[in-house]
């Protein structure tokens, strides 16, 4: 099988870290790469990265499940929810269907009834490869978009166009998909310019929707010359330095993005291009190597020092710690005789 990346959305901080454990005991395959408390950080990670599967509590703070839950399927997002909620109310289940949401795994969580969920999620998601693959090309075209010169502008989207119109797939789901390339295209505009006026894909025939792409090709012409400006990269760098003075603060996608005065999606696209990383794993990857600093004093506990570097939660902290550096916290003080 395949990876599985998934996103645990719970408010409730101990809930959270079960959930993670249970999941990553089902198998080597499952991944948890994020937990948050509410549904709009969720929502941030999932605009970046594309996991295969969010399980989301209902009830949260700022943006709840079932608005997660909400975008997920109003944005067509191959990608399967599973609610897990503390209301055994009929209602809540009902809004869930309506948004294509078969798994709702009553609290307190069981173990067991969370693996069968998960196992029926992966078949799901068998479903969906092939709508997974294109919203993985135009994931990358994001992500390469920085690197290419303005001739190669044109191949990369002709060749996401392309491979979107041999999928066979409802028509509608073909549009969502070329709305996505749009909406990362228009985006990356408005962030080298903000006057940029949008300009989103309206629907229409295929020479049609050819001819949109055309004219954000000749937009980016137009305005490459200004996003080749230093200024630009700069704002990333300003970020990452600011990140590697707060490191234990926790400041979301967007908040990020509002920094370095970038949209989302271009700001994700060149921090990646900057660091080699996603914003996400930056910051992972920068609180470890602030840990590995801290686990050298031996009077200080794990969990003061996944407090300290900006963990909310010791489970999360040695799940990331062994992914990033193949031992556990207290295995990695024993190596060095601690």
């Amino acid at each position: 099988m395949s990876k599985v990346e998934v996103v645990i959305a719970e408010d409730e901080l101990w809930i959270r870290s079960m959930i993670g454990e249970m999941v990553e005991k089902l198998g080597p395959e499952f991944h948890v790469v994020c937990e948050v408390g509410n549904g709009e950080d969720a929502w941030s990670y999932i605009e970046e990265s594309w996991p295969s599967i969010v399980i989301t509590d209902i009830m949260m703070p700022r943006k709840n499940g079932l608005w997660l839950a909400e975008q997920i399927a109003t944005q067509e997002l191959p990608i399967i929810s599973i609610i897990v909620s503390g209301y055994d109310n009929f209602q809540y289940a009902k809004q869930a269907m309506r948004f294509g949401i078969s798994e709702y795994v009553l609290k307190p969580v069981n173990e067991e009834e969370l693996h069968d969920a998960l196992r029926r999620s992966v078949q799901r998601l068998a479903g969906l490869s092939d709508t997974r693959q294109t919203i993985a090309r135009i994931q990358k075209f994001a992500e390469t978009l920085p690197d290419l010169a303005q001739t190669e502008v044109q191949q990369a989207i002709d060749h996401v166009v392309n491979e979107t119109y041999r999928l066979k797939v409802p028509g509608h789901v073909r549009s969502k998909l070329l709305n996505a390339l749009s909406n990362q295209m228009n985006a990356f505009l408005h962030g080298i310019d903000s006057g940029y006026p949008v300009r989103p894909l309206e629907a229409g025939t295929e020479a049609e929707v050819r001819r949109h792409f055309q004219g954000l090709i000749a937009s980016w012409i137009d305005l490459y010359p200004k996003y080749a400006n230093q200024h630009v990269r700069m704002a990333i760098r300003k970020v990452c330095e600011h990140l590697d003075e707060h490191y234990a603060k926790t400041y979301s996608l967007p908040e990020a993005a509002e920094m370095a005065h970038l949209s989302v999606s271009h700001f994700s696209s060149l921090f990646k291009k900057s660091t080699g990383l996603t914003y996400l794993n930056y910051v992972n990857q920068l609180r470890i190597e602030k840990a590995k600093e801290e686990l050298l004093a031996p009077e200080v506990k794990i969990y003061e020092v996944a407090a300290a570097v900006g963990f909310a939660s010791l489970p999360y902290f040695n799940r990331i710690f062994k992914q990033l550096t193949g031992v556990t916290p207290q295995e990695y003080r024993k190596r060095l005789g601690i």
